[in-house]
């Protein structure tokens, strides 16, 4: 049986605070290969990261301790600091990094920095010295132990590796083409930057485009999330005339947020309590398509007035959404209808899902469409763009507007404004069609695919899907008879 060897290297540099995205997916992946391993079942994986010379090594006892513990949670969180002392949190901090953080990234740079000086905007002197403090204390907690030579776990010609998008990069940033003996799979969530480089940084396109060549020219098998992806993967391969491609298989990614929270309370959001919103969960960019939201309400609020629900933003702000700012900005009837969010925990996360009256997901462009999936595990009824792939992550249920037509997301969102029975609707089809995807089925199919075990076939086999959703999607139709209430539906075990 070969071996199998799985990159933690995302977890690691994510570090002990709430994982979004990517982080969120891929420390899934890493925490079911670690459970997968105490089952006499099962094979038992071995651990490694890759450092960002392309260098890649297996982990030490410590370590493997601390990415246990890091991924079922019991590294207590780095999150907002409300009520702390400075020292508490400063204490909280170097504790994260004695215990193994001295590994994370730029992000826990951040986010910590935020958490000891108290500034969410990341603006600041304080914040600056605080990230710059931590900075130093992972370089003293980090200077390693002088270690025997270890073998590289990419040079071993029996194991099946699993490669983390971090460690991807930063096999593609060291151009290593060098000892890959291994059998390599990883997974690919998206070719946006390759699709719509204007929805993106330059800078992150340049090393996204780098990032994949070099996927698809040492990778054996690439796993997407999603059918939509899948094509893109194939048509990649097809444009540049690979004589050998990847085997392109799929893992349909659905959402494991709500699964994470069984057996913990829901942690209410004070600003919301009590009050009537729509909810919209992501990070602030352009490709997200914000804008068109705010355009929305605008339009809707001398309209509606106090019956518009709020309009909550959940989500850090990213790149290229000086559109959003001048916006927000050049219209101030907006402030009382619109709340702005982020570092919510992942009990608040569920809150809000669990009381907004509807969500919603207007992007431009996804390879699967986390939030929808989400909207659909709380039984929240989710009004979404016409991209592909929100068509696919939420199984045709949930109505499509157009995501450049402001006439028809105004008129989608008025009419679950007013037309209590049209979410109920909703929340029934949600009931009686929706198909959640776990953390275990994903991830065990993934872990799968990496290994070698399972063929293409099936419902989640490329080769066995036809070509685009070819379903009829449905499109602001109105449907016929009472159903149950909205509210105590969805809260009902869905």
């Amino acid at each position: 049986m070969d071996k199998l060897y799985i990159d933690a290297t995302v977890p690691l540099r994510w570090g002990p605070h709430p994982p979004v995205g990517i982080p969120r997916v891929e420390t899934a992946i890493v925490r079911q290969a670690m459970r997968s391993g105490r089952s006499e079942k099962s094979r038992e994986a071995r651990f490694f990261m890759i450092n960002r010379n392309g260098e890649a090594r297996f982990l030490d006892r410590r370590e493997l301790a601390y990415l246990g513990d890091l991924v079922e949670g019991r590294v207590s969180a780095i999150e907002s600091g409300a009520g702390e002392t400075l020292s508490k949190r400063i204490e909280m901090v170097m504790k994260a990094i004695r215990s193994g953080a001295m590994n994370s990234g730029k992000e826990f740079d951040r986010v910590s920095a935020s958490y000891i000086s108290g500034r969410n905007d990341r603006r600041g002197l304080g914040y600056q010295t605080a990230k710059t403090f931590i900075r130093a204390a992972k370089l003293v907690a980090g200077r390693p132990a002088k270690r025997l030579p270890e073998p590289d776990p990419l040079a071993d010609p029996g194991a099946n590796c699993f490669i983390s998008t971090a460690g991807l990069h930063s096999l593609a940033n060291s151009e290593r083409r060098y000892g890959i003996a291994a059998s390599l799979a990883t997974v690919l969530h998206d070719l946006i930057p390759l699709e719509h480089p204007d929805l993106v940084d330059r800078s992150h396109a340049r090393n996204f485009e780098r990032d994949v060549e070099w996927m698809f020219a040492h990778c054996d098998r690439i796993i997407t999330v999603s059918a939509h992806t899948a094509e893109a993967a194939r048509g990649y391969a097809a444009k540049h005339e690979m004589d050998r491609p990847p085997e392109v298989a799929v893992s349909r990614l659905g959402s494991f947020l709500k699964e994470g929270l069984k057996q913990k309370a829901l942690d209410p959001v004070g600003a919301l309590a009590g009050q009537r919103f729509a909810l919209y969960c992501s990070t602030i960019e352009i490709r997200k398509n914000h804008i068109m939201l705010l355009k929305t309400w605008a339009r809707l609020i001398p309209l509606l007035g106090e019956r518009l629900p709020k309009l909550v933003f959940c989500g850090r702000w990213g790149w290229m959404n000086d559109e959003v700012e001048a916006y927000i900005a050049a219209h101030p009837e907006l402030q009382s209808h619109l709340v702005l969010l982020q570092d919510m925990s992942d009990a608040q996360l569920g809150w809000l899902y669990a009381h907004a009256d509807f969500g919603l997901y207007p992007s431009l462009a996804e390879g699967w469409g986390l939030g929808a999936a989400e909207c659909l595990d709380f039984g929240l009824p989710v009004l979404i763009s016409d991209t592909p792939s929100l068509a696919e992550a939420t199984q045709g249920l949930m109505p499509v507007i157009e995501s450049g037509d402001v006439e028809g997301w105004a008129a989608a969102v008025t009419r679950a404004v007013l037309e209590p029975e049209w979410l109920q609707e909703l929340t029934t089809r949600i009931m009686m069609g929706y198909k959640p995807i776990s953390e275990t089925r994903f991830s065990s199919r993934v872990l799968s695919l990496v290994a070698d075990e399972e063929s293409e076939r099936g419902s989640e086999g490329v080769r066995a899907e036809p070509t685009g959703l070819k379903q009829a999607l449905p499109r602001l139709a109105p449907w016929r008879g009472q159903q149950p209430s909205h509210e105590n539906a969805r809260l009902a075990g869905i």
